[in-house]
């Protein structure tokens, strides 16, 4: 089954957001959000996956660019709701999120959903 790759993901993301060792991957999510510094404490954990799944459907694209027919629809463009104001003067709206998986019974074999 087709599925993306962490090597597909990380031409999606800034530069310095996935490093590899032997046996590992991971993630920098400073790198991925831009900031100068995360803790554990920090309150970005809405940036974080916002952002990451925004690569995954840049970097979903790419791939089914690259590779018919095994297409994939696991992630899609985020959607947007309508501009706000909040009570601080700042604009905002929403952004939507949402990720389709084939998911076995046995959920250790999860991949991307195929078109």
């Amino acid at each position: 089954m087709a599925d993306l790759t962490f090597s597909n993901l990380t031409a999606a993301v800034p530069p310095g957001s996935f490093t590899e060792t032997a046996d590992d991957v991971t993630i920098s999510i400073k790198a991925l959000t831009g900031e100068t510094s995360i803790q554990l404490a920090s309150e970005k954990v809405s940036e974080f996956v916002s952002k990451l799944l925004a690569a995954c459907s840049s970097a979903q694209i790419t791939f089914n660019s690259a590779s018919p027919p095994n297409q994939i629809s696991s992630y899609p463009a985020p959607t947007f709701g309508a501009p706000r104001n909040l009570p601080t003067g700042e604009t905002v709206s929403s952004r939507t999120h949402t990720v389709t998986v084939v998911a076995p019974v046995e959920l250790d074999g999860i991949v991307a959903n195929i078109i």
